[in-house]
């Protein structure tokens, strides 16, 4: 089962945020503004650098998390977001052997008879030869080229506010594929818990698209989800029209359940 971890983040990354914006107006110390600042007006920069599309202030809260046992099909996606850093098992050093050899295997492949057959196989096929190849002296780094694309790797990965915004738009997505999808919606999960008052308002490009143009109070991933807020921008940037996105939405959120 793919484990998504937040490992560590930013103390204060909400205050840090807020401060920071406050900072481009205010002529008084960056201390003053520390010691001053309630939480309430902390809410409240924090949505006014939403609304303005003003980001740069995330970008000094930063969070790294630990993603085991998803595959390199995963990762490959993953590390294309490139404002960010990346430490991955190396295939080049480590042997998949015995128990650190896994595949992950597509749901929709499991769910078929003949496909999950033809998979097994071929796996089965190419974990032999690979074995076969460390046995005739061919170093890890060469034999790993006849290993799937699916096998089971892991990877520490450190984001800022901005960018994990700008992936949760991406990849939290009914769009975006499923392993990918159920990674970035644990990864929200987690960074909600520590904070909220940064990532309650993000989420797939819809609630992006909708916060940046929408007049008043932002629209929280939650509140589109139960439907407690709707959406007012004409069509979501995948193209699909107003009444659709709260059903695309709940679609793409489904993966949390499907791989629980």
């Amino acid at each position: 089962m793919i484990s998504v971890k937040l490992i560590r983040y930013t103390p204060n990354g909400e205050r840090l945020v807020a401060v920071s914006a406050k900072q481009s107006l205010s002529r008084k110390p960056f201390m003053y503004q520390w010691d001053k600042m309630s939480d309430s007006e902390v809410e409240v920069w924090i949505k006014e650098t939403l609304k303005r599309n003003h980001f740069s202030p995330w970008e000094h809260s930063v969070y790294t998390f630990v993603i085991e046992n998803c595959s390199r099909v995963c990762t490959h996606q993953l590390i294309r977001h490139r404002i960010a850093s990346y430490t991955q098992l190396s295939q080049r050093f480590a042997r998949m052997t015995g128990e650190y050899f896994g595949v992950v295997k597509p749901p929709r492949i499991a769910l078929n008879k003949e496909a999950k057959r033809i998979f097994d196989k071929v796996v089965k096929e190419s974990y032999e030869a690979y074995l076969k190849l460390l046995d005739m002296g061919i170093a890890p780094e060469d034999a790993r080229y006849i290993l799937p694309q699916g096998v089971i790797t892991k990877i520490v990965v450190t984001m800022n506010a901005r960018e994990l915004h700008h992936f949760f738009g991406l990849r939290m997505c009914v769009k975006a594929q499923w392993e990918i999808r159920y990674v970035a919606w644990r990864m929200w999960q987690e960074v909600m818990k520590v904070h909220p008052l940064l990532f309650k308002w993000a989420g797939p490009r819809c609630i992006t698209v909708e916060n940046i143009s929408r007049k008043g109070e932002p629209l929280s991933l939650k509140d589109a989800l139960s439907g407690k807020a709707g959406f007012t921008i004409e069509r979501c940037p995948e193209n699909i029209p107003r009444e659709q996105i709260p059903i695309c939405l709940r679609n793409a959120a489904k993966i949390l359940e499907e791989l629980k």
